[in-house]
């Protein structure tokens, strides 16, 4: 058989029989990992796990903890298995829609979160390790169970099998708020005894039973946090810090009044601020808010339709010093100050309850020091004032000891009213207050007036006075006028005589200059001239001595000036010479040379 043949078939068949174990290799030894999956391994050989292990170390049978991202690899399928798990996404949110949940956030309850749109947190779960303590539910690393750690924003490369993965919305403090941080984990801090101040009868403030309240939590201990965390996005464990989002800086509350008529007749009925913020989006979806004065008047009649005439309690009503009924409505404009929103939250629990308790302050300060007040004190302008000052500073004094900030309480719609009977007679306070301060205007309007009629009878004759003054001081001013304009020709005239009298001399002596000029250019030039002749001539004169005879120097004159282009040699015969001359006046030079007078030879 021919050799090359059999070594053609020889390479053929070791060819085919590669192809055949490349073909097995990548069909049953080939690992594909896409870009959003990680790859998790498990050993089918090996040393086995210890007792209670799931989890296997290099070089033992079972899960192996490490994972390996996405691109292809290849194994043994006798020794590995593998399987394909998704990567943990944790999401970082969407900033464009933050805006639009801060403006509808409401100031008072936790801070709204939609998914999709705020970044997340991933929370650990660790599902293999030391069993987790007794009675802990936050676990360090090595121990089963939710882990301190969390996962921020990205893409992260988890074993199922090792740890389970739960995201949770990332806590978000928009602007104009804090988070209020309650540690969940750590001993607990201790507690202190507070008094609680209330006003009394006389309007000067009460110390009341002592409250026992849990201290502010330190770093490690479990409690409210004093530290609050300023606007921002913050990525903690839930179920280590929980944070409340509170809405710090000035806010308002009032007490205002609305009737409505039900068994005892015209009854008011009270609508804070809370209820009208609680109210605020719940109409219909997709219309346009309401405005402010009708989202007002929408919470007072719910509150009328909820509320029994019983149950109405009434606006506030106190009795002034001299026996009327005054009716005020009041707005107190409060703040919260980020030193001491925790210690305000850990003393009353929420910010409903700082309200009730700023709301149940005034009332009971608006009636203890209006009672001090007579009634026509209320419809003046001057002790009206006097009353807001003093009901300010009183309830500003008994909210600063628990850290409230007050910055103005607003008395408004002031309503004094006397009794049933004098009402039905007519006889109103205030109607007849204002009658009288409206008589007296009218007084004081026709004292105006004829102090007006005076003062125009004055201007008319004040008017006639200045037309008179004006004539007059047309009549000086024109007459100036003149004087100063004929003086100022006459000034006119003078200056252009001795004008033309200086421009005269000036002339005079530029004439005079021009023809000494001219005298001195000639001088100049003849002088010139004949220094210029004198000394070509020297020169000549010192040259041709210098030479020794007119004819030296003729030759050196010659020699000087002659520049033939071309010389061409002409052999003639002995005792001849002659030269080519290509122009006239060199033929000329040489018989010049020519004739020149050879020097005498002596015989020897």
């Amino acid at each position: 058989m021919n050799p090359a043949r059999i070594l053609a078939v020889v390479v053929g068949g070791v060819l085919v029989l590669g192809a055949l174990a490349l073909g097995v290799v990548w069909g049953t030894c080939r690992a594909y990992v896409p870009h959003d999956q990680c790859l998790v391994l498990i050993r089918k050989s090996g040393a086995p796990l210890p007792a209670g292990e799931t989890i296997a170390d290099p070089g033992q049978k079972g899960i192996q903890r490490d994972t390996l991202g996405p691109g292809r690899y290849f194994f043994n399928p006798w020794v590995w298995d593998w399987e394909l798990h998704p990567l943990v996404q944790v999401s970082a949110g969407d900033p464009a829609s933050w805006r639009e949940y801060y403006a509808e956030a409401a100031t008072d309850v936790e801070f709204p979160s939609v998914e999709g749109t705020w970044p997340e947190v991933g929370i650990l779960v660790n599902k293999v390790g030391k069993p987790a303590p007794a009675e802990t539910e936050v676990v360090e690393e090595g121990f089963q169970g939710i882990q301190r750690e969390v996962l921020t924003p990205g893409t992260y490369r988890i074993n199922p099998y090792v740890y389970e993965v739960r995201t949770v919305l990332a806590t978000v403090v928009p602007l104009g708020c804090c988070g209020v941080v309650t540690s969940q984990l750590g001993e607990m801090p201790g507690v202190e005894t507070v008094e609680e101040i209330s006003i009394g009868p006389d309007g000067e403030p009460v110390k009341g039973h002592p409250k026992v309240i849990q201290k502010l939590a330190e770093p490690g201990q479990r409690g409210v946090v004093k530290q609050v965390l300023p606007p921002g996005i913050y990525y903690l464990n839930p179920y280590v810090h929980k944070v409340h989002i509170v809405q710090v800086g000035y806010n308002q509350i009032s007490q205002l009044a609305v009737r409505m008529k039900g068994a005892r007749g015209l009854e008011p009925v009270q609508v804070s601020l809370q209820q009208l913020a609680e109210s605020v989006g719940k109409g219909t979806k997709g219309q346009p808010p309401p405005r402010p004065e009708q989202q007002v008047v929408q919470v007072q009649q719910q509150e009328a339709q909820r509320l029994s005439p019983a149950e109405i309690d009434t606006h506030i009503t106190f009795p002034s010093k001299d026996g009327f009924t005054i009716d005020i409505e009041v707005t107190v404009v409060w703040g919260r100050h980020p030193a001491h929103i925790a210690e305000m939250l850990n003393r009353f629990g929420d910010v409903a309850k700082i309200k009730q308790i700023i709301l149940s302050q005034m009332r009971s300060i608006c009636r203890n020091v209006g009672s001090e007040y007579e009634s026509t004190d209320f419809i003046r302008g001057e002790k009206r004032e006097l009353y807001q000052q003093e009901v300010t500073e009183t309830l500003r004094r008994v909210c600063q000891e628990r850290d409230i900030e007050i910055l103005i309480a607003l008395i408004h719609n002031i309503a004094v009213r006397g009794s049933p009977e004098a009402e039905q007679d007519g006889m109103d306070l205030k109607g007849t207050i204002q009658r009288g301060y409206i008589a007296r205007e009218q007084d004081l309007t026709k004292q105006a007036q004829r102090e007006t009629a005076k003062v125009r009878a004055d201007l008319e004759t004040a008017k006639v006075a200045v037309d008179i003054a004006r004539e007059q001081i047309n009549a000086e001013t024109r007459k100036k006028v003149a004087q100063i304009k004929a003086e100022g020709e006459k000034q006119a005239q003078e200056i252009n005589a001795q004008r033309d009298l200086e421009v005269a001399e000036i002339e005079r002596q530029i004439a005079e200059l021009d023809a000494a000029k001219t005298r001195l250019l000639g001088k100049a030039r003849a002088d010139v001239e004949q220094l210029r002749n004198q000394a070509e001539a020297d020169g000549k004169r010192l040259m041709i001595e210098a030479f020794g005879t007119g004819s030296a120097y003729n030759l050196y004159t010659f020699a000087e000036n002659f520049a033939p282009e071309s010389i061409r040699l002409i052999f003639a015969g002995p005792g001849t010479f002659w030269t080519d001359l290509t122009r006239l006046q060199d033929a000329a030079g040489m018989k010049l040379l020519d004739s020149t007078e050879k020097p005498e030879q002596h015989p020897q």
